[in-house]
């Protein structure tokens, strides 16, 4: 899920509050080639959501990304098992952004309680898990007390894979392209392209995934449950379509299989 302004459902009022911390794995930035060369431009205009350079790179490398033990209620074990995620994607993501010949850094991190102003809207706590933010990028996670409470679920582990391909999404100019084309279409159109962008992100989470699995320790049961949880709906596309995405990135491992722009009608209803 992401917020941008345009979408209806955001809402400005008040300014941050309950703001636990903000964390990131600072050794990524700045994500240099190691042969030297130059990071081209981002991609801007209808080739960015086409014709991406991410489309480029292939497969996700598969690497190690264990979990670290949750306890029920406990905020201390939950920072250090996001921390651990969000280390793993960062390094999957580098490597897709060098592959692609773009920079990469990673997103502004914030864990919270409760409701708070993400600067696209207000994240309320029985909203998602968690949302990325374009306007100060920043990814939002939200601790919970249901979240806290059921410390080997495999959910918040997918939602923030999902929500981290938004920030892909963002790095690699696909959002700017979509909220440029989002100014002047209309409403129908417009959803369309939010599908989209949503399909794409889910697409790009099961890909991720799929690439760290075999370090989880989880039974197949975990993904398979985790495929058959979303309800479609008109930003998100429907279930039948949001399940096709996540099991193409599953199988086909990289963001060249998560190209939603060029699908047909059909796939992101």
């Amino acid at each position: 899920m992401i917020r941008i302004s345009l979408r209806a459902v955001a809402v400005a009022v008040t300014a941050v509050v309950g703001a636990l911390s903000l964390t990131g794995a600072a050794s990524l930035t700045g994500a240099a080639d190691p042969s030297g060369a130059s990071p081209r431009s981002v991609p801007i205009g209808p080739g960015a959501l086409t014709r991406n350079p991410l489309y480029a790179t292939g497969a996700f490398r598969s690497s190690a990304c264990t979990e670290p033990a949750r306890r029920a209620d406990d905020l201390g074990s939950y920072r250090a098992y996001l921390d651990d995620l969000l280390g793993c994607l960062g390094r999957a993501w580098s490597a897709k952004f060098r592959q692609a010949g773009l920079r990469f850094s990673p997103p502004r991190v914030r864990y919270i309680t409760k409701s708070v102003y993400t600067g696209c809207g207000q994240f309320m706590a029985s909203y998602a898990a968690s949302l990325y933010c374009p306007a100060n990028k920043t990814l939002w996670i939200m601790l919970s007390k249901e979240e806290l409470s059921d410390p080997m679920g495999f959910g918040l582990f997918t939602v923030v894979a999902h929500e981290y391909g938004h920030y892909a999404q963002d790095r690699a100019g696909i959002l700017a392209e979509f909220e440029r084309r989002s100014r002047t279409l209309s409403g129908k159109r417009v959803l369309d392209l939010n599908r989209r962008i949503e399909l794409q992100a889910d697409c790009l989470s099961a890909a991720f995934v799929r690439s760290v699995w075999s370090s989880l320790g989880r039974d197949r049961h975990d993904w398979d449950e985790r495929v058959m949880a979303d309800d479609g709906d008109m930003w998100h596309g429907t279930t039948r379509n949001i399940r096709y995405w996540l099991k193409r990135g599953w199988a086909g491992g990289g963001p060249r299989v998560c190209d939603t722009f060029r699908a047909p009608a059909s796939r992101v209803a």
